[in-house]
């Protein structure tokens, strides 16, 4: 049980970073003065965020069927 609620948290956090990564490369007016690829590095870091958060919230224990 303590590993499912560890799991959650994890992917509440992964996916609160996901967002405010992905809210970030768009919103801000300061991030015209970096690079392009640092804009790129902050979306995929978001997106992969993202995906892990999901994996960890949809993945199963070793005790559920």
């Amino acid at each position: 049980m303590t590993s499912v609620i560890l799991q959650r948290v994890l992917a509440v956090i992964l996916l609160l970073i996901a967002f405010l990564a992905l809210a970030a490369s768009k919103a801000f007016p300061f991030l015209d003065d970096i690079p392009g690829v640092a804009k790129s590095a902050i979306a995929v870091a978001g997106a992969a965020c993202g995906l892990t958060g999901v994996w960890l919230w949809l993945r199963k224990t070793p005790d559920q069927p």
